[in-house]
């Protein structure tokens, strides 16, 4: 039998790097920009969201398309989470889903380059 090829430990590990991530980014937008608390923990979701969801398409389910494009996939559903828990409005959805997905392929990018 062959071992399988993805590893729950860098799926541990990824998750964590978005629960930082988005707490730092959550904790930069309420100390800055002065809103609730809200924010932060809809940063914190997004966060592990964006890294579980990016390490699930590349690392295990393994979908064509390249890194960048999963990883801009990937932020978008971070900005739905994001968008879903702080201000589900209309009118901010639209940029919530354009940062997302520009960051998510940012980030995917920039990792990509790491290896």
């Amino acid at each position: 039998m062959s071992e399988p090829t993805f590893h729950y430990s860098i799926f541990i590990k990824r998750a964590v790097t978005g629960l930082i991530l988005g707490g730092l980014a959550g904790a930069v937008q309420v100390w800055f920009v002065k809103r609730d608390l809200i924010y932060l923990w809809a940063s914190i979701a997004a966060g592990v969201v964006y890294m579980t969801a990016w390490v699930t398409c590349t690392d295990w389910l393994k979908l064509a398309g390249g890194k960048i494009a999963l990883g801009g996939v990937s932020g978008l559903l971070a900005a739905i989470v994001w968008w879903a828990i702080a201000v589900p409005a209309d009118d901010t959805f639209i940029q919530a889903a354009v940062a997302g997905t520009c960051f998510g392929a940012a980030f995917a990018w920039s990792d990509r380059r790491g290896t």
